[in-house]
């Protein structure tokens, strides 16, 4: 174990860039499957993608330190220079907000895998994708986040 546990206080523009890369394989795998079999669809995948990060940045992200810095705009892993629409909110995070937290990561994963199923190559993409995704940030971020009320806080405790 380590003596000291190096927190990351602080992203930087390359963080930002390396994990929007990162979620855009997944991203875009969906919408290629869905716009293979219809454009409206898409266009209703899209909408639900923005929906989805407006609820994650007002059930999420408002608790987060990251967002409670005085800066103006948000500048962290996900959302880079992003506005800050929503009040913050220090904390821990009540049942409704986990619970939404939740159900958009679930909606945003969850809705293209209609399609995908008519797609298996893209399938198999989507899923190691997202896979490879989940592991990354919780091998790269999550044992060294400030982010103490978390909903899946594995940050070590400091000796």
């Amino acid at each position: 174990m380590m003596d000291r546990i190096q927190r990351k206080e602080r992203h930087g523009f390359t963080d930002w860039l390396y994990w929007i890369m990162m979620l855009a394989v997944p991203t875009a795998t969906g919408l290629v499957a869905v716009f293979k079999h219809s454009t409206w669809w898409f266009v209703g995948y899209i909408a639900v993608i923005v929906a989805m990060i407006v609820v994650l940045m007002r059930f999420f992200c408002t608790h987060c330190p990251h967002y409670l810095r005085e800066e103006k705009t948000l500048k962290c892993m996900f959302f880079w220079g992003a506005p800050k629409y929503f009040a913050p909110r220090p904390g821990p995070y009540s049942l409704l907000e986990t619970t939404a937290t939740f159900a958009a990561c679930i909606v945003l994963v969850g809705f293209p895998v209609y399609w995908l199923l008519f797609e298996p190559g893209l399938l198999i993409i989507y899923v190691l994708s997202y896979t490879v995704f989940g592991l990354s940030v919780k091998r790269n971020e999550c044992w060294r986040c400030v982010h103490e009320h978390c909903p899946v806080n594995s940050a070590l405790k400091a000796p």
